[in-house]
């Protein structure tokens, strides 16, 4: 009965552990933030790191680009909550069919980190 319940438990914990160490798929900006606009909300990201992390098992695409850039400019909802020199991870949400990358019609949610 012990035997029983301690493997429970131990099978319990390693599937709450696997669940929770799951990577968010998607394509990421790791920078800096160079200028913002907190009138037009425009935000100039210094790149240091532009990674595409897709499931292992699924067709996800990663978009590659010939000459990357340096820094991007994108659009935020908040710029007031951000200030310069900030580090922040941007998660690129496209929601539409096209394989190509329109500045006006992608999303990004942006996080500071430290």
């Amino acid at each position: 009965m012990v035997k029983s319940k301690m493997f429970f438990i131990i099978a319990t914990l390693a599937i709450t552990l696997i669940g929770c160490s799951q990577v968010e798929e998607g394509t990421f900006i790791q920078g800096e933030i160079k200028k913002i606009n907190k009138k037009s909300g425009d935000m100039e990201i210094e790149i240091k790191s532009w990674t595409t992390v897709g499931d292992a098992g699924s067709s996800t695409q990663s978009y590659e680009f010939e000459n990357k850039p340096d820094s991007q400019t994108i659009q935020v909802s908040n710029p007031k909550k951000y200030g310069e020199g900030e580090k922040v991870q941007v998660k690129v949400i496209k929601n539409y069919d096209e394989d190509v990358w329109d500045l006006d019609r992608l999303k990004f949610e942006v996080e500071t980190v430290n």
